[in-house]
């Protein structure tokens, strides 16, 4: 194993201070954020904003000119709003579901709904039990319809344009959507607009064959200029299927811009390419070699100016289109303006001079702005938690190193403030997923608490992380507990070489996949971890399979596909093997397990089990049970669950 880069301030890494940081109150850390998302109207009068009550995340308005709040409302106790728009100038449409615990599976009960901001002439549009609909359209010039995609069971995935009236709900069939070309089970999956609101772009999804997962083929739709559909033909060079997004259109609605990875031999990063209708030309404008494009930005026409990736730190690349090149200097001199932050401008009023603005950073969990184009001016309008000061928050710095069979991977250190690195005690942090799950640059609520009681932790996307490109995903095929371990192993003991971490004061926390690595992890290295704390974690693999909400109904198809996947084509065999509850006896390791009673993604019954042989074998443990889902949604299940972490931090490995 050896390092290939650090990407950190040398000058940040040889502070010396004996000033400490500040303490911050558990319940700052486990709050949810106040201001979720923002929008402006069209007419620029108004904001609608998303924030948590009690038991709910509700919609409020508030008068920009006033300053005062005009009406909010909810979608039920225990709902929350998880999307919402402008239908109009009075009107705002919510989609509104169940909470749920983070990355659970259970059924939201979605339910699209359409209110005035008074709080008149409140209609349930869509209940999502007939069908589910995606709005893709607001339609800048109908203030009664938008335009949604329509899905049901039934179509074997494929979709339908309709018109939706906002006050009603009744919907007009669009009959705008390509044939497909595929076999027969080929069904179009999406439909993407110009910026006319027309149907331009639509991907095609071919099975080819229904039980065999591997081999499914995606196909590209363009409108020509004659207004009919062609089927793009890509040159044939990847050995199995190109993955195809379609990004962006131009100004003037003559190229599409996609993402793909369709001309590599093998699987590599999501490159961006354009495709020029008139010409039916393709042409490769970006690819990173490590990390795959993972957004666009947009005009406040809708025209694509760049694309954004996260190699690290956010990096950027900007379209060659005179058209969009004062949209282009625009967009990096609001970089340069909110320095060492990311931005995301949200939506636009209809005359594009006013904008909500999103600013967001390590230290930051976000701000929100009303941005005035016009006068270059950025008005303050809320921040998402507001009791969290950025100043008094700890730094994240990327890095890279290679693991022990030379696989390239990035990481994300949070270095508790004033504190020199050096000699730290060390809580690893891996993530959920695990596949196409990936850490970024931001705020995280744990790893800054962590930080913030003076533990360095360690995030990892070991390999099978989403982001960059398919070998990586695929390099963690059949290695849940074992490469995908030694990733972790690696870089806990690149930070213990490197003298970052003290080799005797090393823990391991995470969720989900995360909590079943913790637990591998004082498995396998039992010598390496002083105490582990695996929250949801998978303990039994036989009885997740049997349990889980992902293989309800009998996909026995689908569960041995995702357990090939997840311990290779001998998977009877290692599951025992691969499964930390029938290993206890190796560990050596101080136990804190977590776990939400109804958690219907990972069930508790995997803490029971992994309890039962604990029990058995002698070992030491302690539990922290709530009732709630997979990862704690409640508040106050959140304060007790991170005054017992440190706690049983303390005890076990201290505190710097």
């Amino acid at each position: 194993m050896r390092v290939r880069n650090i990407i950190i301030i040398l000058t940040a890494l040889l502070i010396t201070t004996i000033t400490s940081a500040k303490v911050i109150p558990l319940k700052d850390f486990a709050q949810k954020s106040q201001f979720k998302t923002v929008k402006i109207s069209p007419d620029g009068k108004h904001v609608a904003y998303t924030y948590e009550e009690g038991t709910e995340v509700k919609v409020g308005i508030i008068n920009l000119k006033t300053k005062k709040g005009i009406y909010s409302f909810d979608v039920g106790e225990n709902r929350e709003v998880v999307a919402f728009w402008w239908g109009n100038n009075d009107r705002v449409v919510v989609l509104g579901g169940k909470i749920t615990g983070w990355l659970d599976g259970a059924n939201k009960y979605y339910e699209l709904i359409a209110v005035n901001i008074d709080g008149k002439k409140r209609e349930s549009l869509w209940d999502f039990q007939r069908a589910g609909i995606n709005l893709i359209s607001l339609l800048d010039n109908d203030e009664k319809h938008v335009l949604v995609t329509k899905r049901h069971y039934a179509d074997k995935g494929a979709v339908s344009l309709f018109k939706m009236n906002i006050y009603n709900g009744k919907m007009t069939f669009v009959d705008d959507t390509p044939k497909t070309i595929g076999g027969g089970d080929s069904v179009i999956s999406s439909i993407s607009l110009d910026l006319l609101d027309k149907p331009k772009v639509a991907i095609e999804y071919d099975p080819v064959e229904k039980n065999n997962f591997d081999d499914d083929i995606i196909r590209v739709h363009v409108k020509n200029l004659k207004g009919k559909w062609d089927a793009i033909v890509l040159p044939k060079i990847k050995n199995d299927k190109p993955l195809i997004n379609s990004i962006g259109i131009s100004s003037d609605n003559s190229v599409i811009y996609f993402i793909s990875d369709y001309d590599l031999e093998d699987g590599g990063t999501l490159g961006l390419f354009s495709y020029d209708i008139k010409s039916k030309s393709i042409n490769k404008l970006f690819r990173n070699p490590d990390v795959d494009i993972k957004g666009s930005i947009t005009s406040p026409e809708g025209a694509l100016i760049g694309v954004y990736y996260d190699a690290g730190y956010r990096n950027y690349y900007y379209v060659d289109d005179v058209n969009v090149k004062k949209e282009i200097e625009f967009h990096k001199s609001m970089r340069a303006s909110f320095k060492n932050q990311n931005i995301n401008f949200i939506n636009y009023s209809e005359d594009n001079k006013l904008a909500t603005l999103q600013v967001y950073s390590d230290k930051n969990p976000g701000d929100f702005y009303i941005f005035d184009r016009v006068t270059n001016k950025a008005e303050f309008l809320a921040s998402s938690m507001p009791n969290i000061n950025p100043q008094e928050m700890a730094s994240v710095e990327p890095f890279m190193l290679n693991a022990r069979d030379g696989l390239k991977m990035y990481g994300l250190m949070t270095l508790p403030l004033n504190k020199e690195l050096k000699n730290l005690p060390l809580v690893i942090y891996p993530h959920g997923g695990p596949y196409g799950v990936n850490d970024n640059w931001r705020w995280d609520n744990r790893a800054q608490l962590l930080a913030n009681r003076g533990y360095l932790v360690i995030q990892l996307d070991f390999r099978g992380s989403g982001g960059y490109g398919e070998n990586f995903e695929e390099a963690g095929q059949s290695e849940w507990g074992a490469k995908m371990q030694d990733d972790l192993t690696d870089v806990t003991k690149w930070a213990i070489n490197q003298g970052y971490a003290d080799k005797d004061r090393v823990c391991i926390h995470g969720v989900s996949y995360g909590g079943y690595a913790s637990m591998q992890a004082v498995v396998r290295e039992p010598d390496l971890y002083k105490c582990a704390i695996p929250d949801a974690g998978v303990y039994d693999i036989n009885l997740q399979m049997k349990k889980a909400d992902s293989f309800y109904g009998g996909k026995t198809k689908q569960k041995h596909w995702f357990l090939s996947k997840m311990l290779g084509d001998n998977w009877e065999l290692l599951m025992n093997e691969r499964s930390p509850a029938y290993n206890v006896d190796k560990i050596k390791a101080d136990l804190l397990l977590v776990h939400g009673k109804e958690d219907v993604r990972v069930p508790i019954e995997n803490s029971y089990i992994l309890e039962e042989k604990l029990k058995k074998a002698g070992k030491k443990y302690q539990t922290l049970y709530k009732k709630d889902g997979h990862g704690f949604q409640n508040v106050k299940n959140r304060i007790a669950l991170y005054k017992k972490m440190v706690e049983f931090l303390e005890e076990n490995i201290g505190s710097n």
